[in-house]
């Protein structure tokens, strides 16, 4: 599927929701049915999350003595590993999953499973999988 272009005009496809993933990226353009511009407000906005993690670190080290700055910045990019990890492989899927309940979701996308071009639990204009990565910056920023 592709863009259909009138006189200039570029008209977005909705999602059909026929594959979990969104399709399949090899074969097709998953990008047809989202506007480039969110998509790049929400990289960007990630990147500043992203910017975030030094200055946490800073902040800690400012408020302790000299002799463990150093640490606490080490401490603090650490944190960021191990919170990705954690983010990555059960944190999504417990947080933002399709299926889930009121509360707290379940572990069908674990490991990232499933979690590509569909629209987010969100909002309809942003992937799944950019808005996982986008809030796992801020899981692992806290």
């Amino acid at each position: 599927m592709e863009s259909v272009t009138i006189d200039d005009v570029v008209l977005t496809l909705p999602y059909n929701g026929t594959v979990p993933t969104g399709g399949d990226s090899l074969n097709q353009n998953l990008n047809v049915y989202y506007e480039s511009g969110d998509i790049a407000w929400l990289l960007a906005a990630t990147a500043l999350v992203l910017f975030m993690v030094p200055g946490v670190g800073f902040f800690y080290s400012g408020l302790a003595r000299r002799k463990s700055a150093l640490s606490l910045i080490w401490v603090t990019l650490m944190a960021v590993g191990v919170t990705s990890f954690q983010w990555f492989f059960w944190g999504y899927s417990l947080a933002f999953s399709h299926s889930a309940g009121k509360f707290i979701g379940d572990l069908s996308n674990i490991g990232f499973r499933n979690v590509l071009a569909a629209p987010s639990v969100t909002s309809k204009r942003i992937p799944d999988l950019l808005f996982a990565v986008y809030q796992g910056m801020f899981a692992s920023i806290t």
